[in-house]
């Protein structure tokens, strides 16, 4: 059975349940308050008989009563007579007196309290003046009878009405409410199929439209993270590209140096130039697997050595070994005395060496570069060169980016390496740069990791 046709039956069973019990309790009340209705006249009209008969004659008393039966019992003798009645049902009612006994009578007449004579006949007792006997005064109950049988009837007719406009009503009740969940299966099916994961399920105040809204954000989180894949996915294509293209050149450059040695093309004053070609080759190549292995490490979480390090200290080092081998590259300096902060060392130092490294390969002799740090961590390095155009500067964090087609000086390496590793200390690196204004390369640690 649907979840709809369960819902329905139960929602009519309960109702069928709780309209049967309202009935029946309906039914006893008004069949008690009846009952106590004819009793109380019942018990008046007993005493009212005893009185007449004690002063008429039978058929005075006939004449005048307009009751069901009146019979009186002999106590002594146990033997009843019909004094008014001529129902046919009456003649038996002083059977019924001396089946139910003269010490039985006599206890109902000394209570005065009405009982049933049979199934149909309510009867009264009271003790009579004149002679050792009661007087019984009975009614039927067929006002009674007839009263509950119309309420029962009248119960069932309208319960039966009020069962099918239920019905009716549940059913649609019901089925607006379920609504959502039949449109949430067509969009479940139209992601497990068709695997549309823009689609998205009915949201609303009740609970299927709680549920609806769960389902969306888990799409949106699922769509997310196949948008993130491809994403990855993408840039593992690229990079492999590139990686290819990059490591191609002195590949085929070595090679084809060592073609034409082979075959003896070479004069011989020419080969210790050629060897050093060979050698530049070798060592940009290898420079460039190193970079691809510190990428990976980075792009893969290893962890990092963090120690207290006096960033002050690393940043002169590193200057002062810049300056001595570019000395074309004048290099100034601005820091505290002192600045400690929680990272890794090596890393950090690799990041002032990339950054001076750009400064060398990207501006002309003669330009010069800054080295600023501050408080919490900030690394900052600046040239008054000739500057990156927006375009490049959007991709400078890219790895394999070169800011021209005949730059093939660097590995297009260096930043995509400081990014990484500001990422990895929970910073972040940015730049500024603009034609004619130089650049400024910035890399911010969070305050947690200072000391």
């Amino acid at each position: 059975m649907t979840l709809r046709g369960r819902l329905l039956a139960g929602l009519l069973s309960v109702t069928l349940v709780g309209l049967a019990a309202l009935s029946v309790v309906s039914v006893l009340v008004l069949r008690g308050h009846m009952i106590d209705r004819t009793d109380a006249s019942l018990a008046a009209a007993a005493k009212l008989s005893a009185d007449r008969l004690n002063r008429a004659s039978g058929v005075a008393l006939v004449n005048s009563s307009p009751t069901y039966a009146v019979a009186v019992l002999n106590l002594t003798t146990n033997r009843g007579r019909l004094v008014s009645g001529d129902d046919k049902e009456a003649s038996q009612v002083p059977a019924m007196l001396e089946a139910l006994g003269a010490a039985r009578l006599r206890a109902l007449a000394d209570t005065g309290k009405p009982f049933a004579l049979s199934e149909r006949l309510r009867a009264a007792a009271s003790r009579m003046a004149v002679g050792n006997r009661v007087a019984v005064f009975a009614v039927p109950l067929d006002e009674v009878t007839d009263s509950i049988s119309q309420l029962v009837v009248a119960e069932l007719v309208t319960g039966a009405v009020l069962m099918v406009l239920l019905a009716l009503l549940g059913r649609s009740l019901i089925g607006k409410g379920l609504a959502p969940l039949s449109r949430m299966a067509t969009t479940a099916r139209l992601v497990a199929e068709g695997g549309d994961l823009s689609a998205r399920m009915p949201e609303g105040k009740s609970e299927a439209g709680h549920l609806g809204s769960v389902i969306n954000v888990m799409l949106t989180r699922i769509q997310d993270a196949f948008a993130a894949r491809w994403a990855s996915e993408e840039r593992v294509r690229r990079f492999a590209a590139d990686a290819s293209h990059e490591l191609r050149n002195p590949l085929t450059t070595i090679s084809g140096y060592a073609e034409l040695y082979r075959q003896g093309a070479i004069p011989e004053d020419e080969v210790p130039q050629v060897m050093r070609r060979i050698e530049d080759e070798a060592t940009r190549m290898t420079r460039l697997v190193s970079e691809l292995l510190e990428l990976a490490r980075l792009d893969k979480g290893a962890p990092l050595t963090v120690e207290p390090v006096d960033l002050t200290g690393v940043a002169m080092d590193v200057v002062d070994d810049f300056t001595a081998l570019n000395p074309e590259h004048p290099v100034t300096l601005s820091a505290p005395d002192k600045l400690v902060a929680v990272v890794d060392e090596v890393r950090m130092r690799q990041v002032l060496v990339n950054l001076l490294a750009n400064v060398r390969a990207h501006t002309p002799p003669g330009t010069a570069a800054s080295v600023r740090l501050e408080p919490p961590v900030v690394l900052e390095v600046s040239d008054d060169g000739p500057g990156m155009s927006p375009e490049n500067a959007a991709r400078a964090f890219d790895r394999f980016h070169h800011a021209s087609a005949g730059d093939g000086n660097g590995s297009g390496l260096g930043l995509a390496i400081v990014q990484a590793i500001a990422t990895a200390h929970g910073g972040q690196a940015t730049l500024r740069s603009l034609p004619g204004q130089g650049t400024i390369v910035r890399v911010e640690i969070p305050d947690l990791a200072v000391r």
